[in-house]
């Protein structure tokens, strides 16, 4: 690839996984994660808004297969998604999801290119291998068999996509629907519930109360204080000491070590950006490892519906550094600045409005903390 990368005149980028997290979810889930991690790095450092993989129509059948075996329910039987966010201004797409792996092969035949065969592809311990050894027979029932599932994944795609977004404005309490809206709140959530444990859920909704465990954690159906919903802060440039507004609170930055969190420049640059939390974030707490914010928060026991009102600094290059209520990161230590969020204003310090509470009845989702989510 390095050679390939050299003739036609382009960088070449690498990253090594060292140190595979293991967890629960296996092997191959544990690698999955780990290359899309190493590929969100490499586009950062190559400053690249798209990354492309080689998934083929091939693939996609494969993998209807297998998860029609594991029965799966309809979004999972979406597939594998054409494009979908890898991180926030990062793209992920998949240009040749409708070419045949054998069609891709026989092009870099004829162009003279070389490709690489992973070994664990025949490996028969691997499901996927296993359906590979059975697919010419498949063949036999019907030679466009892996036409007819990348056809069927595209379909389950577009009513995933519909339902999921009935399901948020909750257009209707059909049943398919509510499992959806569960299913949203449990992905959320970092949970991963089956279609045993969405029904067992929607029993308890029609009962008002109870808990229950699901693969992540647990679901549990009770009343709870939350906060009226309201706008979020717009983001706000931080580009050197000063005194910056943020929605009803204030970030001062000063020079030097004057209390409050000292930060390294020469780890976290600026131009800063203060802002919330976005889909795909993820942070090193000081002491820990890298994962997801999202996870993070919820391993904090930070309120739900407190989640999107955190504050988080990011550097120059983009990556966050300090997180609200978290640990701070590596480069929050001695350096040549620090800073301080000052507490929400109060009406009396000012003209803005204050956030009233309510009562509300919902179905909450909490992780069990001796288990790392999804």
């Amino acid at each position: 690839m390095r050679e390939l990368a050299r003739l036609l005149g382009i960088q070449f980028y690498l990253k090594k996984i060292d140190n595979l997290n293991l967890n629960a979810e296996g092997l191959e889930a544990a690698a999955r994660s780990a290359r899309y991690s190493a590929l969100t790095e490499l586009a950062q450092k190559a400053s690249a808004s798209v990354v492309a993989t080689a998934h083929t129509r091939t693939d996609q059948a494969e993998t209807i297969l297998l998860r029609l075996f594991r029965g799966a329910g309809p979004g999972a039987l979406a597939g594998i998604r054409s494009r979908r966010a890898l991180a926030p201004g990062i793209d992920l797409l998949r240009p040749l999801l409708r070419i045949p792996r054998a069609a891709t092969e026989a092009y870099c035949r004829a162009q003279g290119l070389q490709w690489i065969d992973d070994p664990h592809n025949v490996d028969p311990i691997r499901m996927r291998a296993r359906i590979r050894a059975l697919w010419p027979r498949l063949l036999e029932l019907n030679p466009r068999l892996e036409e007819a599932l990348a056809g069927a994944a595209e379909l389950f795609a577009e009513e995933e996509d519909l339902l999921s977004a009935l399901a948020q404005r909750g257009a209707s309490l059909h049943p398919a629907l509510q499992r959806r809206a569960l299913l949203l709140a449990a992905n959320e959530a970092g949970l991963r519930p089956e279609r045993r444990h969405l029904e067992s859920i929607l029993r308890l909704l029609e009962r008002g109360e109870g808990a229950l465990d699901v693969p992540g954690g647990s679901a549990v159906v009770k009343f709870e204080r939350r906060r009226a919903p309201h706008a979020r802060p717009a983001e706000v440039a931080i580009a050197a000491p000063g005194r910056y507004v943020w929605g009803s609170r204030v970030l001062e930055v000063a020079g030097g070590a004057r209390g409050g969190v000292e930060v390294d420049l020469t780890e976290a640059p600026f131009p800063w950006t203060l802002r919330s939390r976005r889909p795909g974030d993820r942070f090193r707490p000081g002491g820990g490892r890298t994962k997801k914010l999202a996870d993070l928060l919820i391993d904090a026991h930070i309120p739900k519906e407190d989640r999107d009102h955190l504050a988080v600094l990011t550097d120059a290059k983009g990556r966050v550094f300090w997180v609200e209520g978290l640990r701070p990161g590596a480069a929050c230590r001695n350096g040549g600045v620090s800073f301080r969020l000052l507490p929400e204003m109060k009406p009396s310090d000012g003209p803005l409005p204050s956030r009233r509470r309510h009562e509300s009845r919902s179905a909450t989702m909490d992780p069990r903390p001796d288990e790392e989510p999804r």
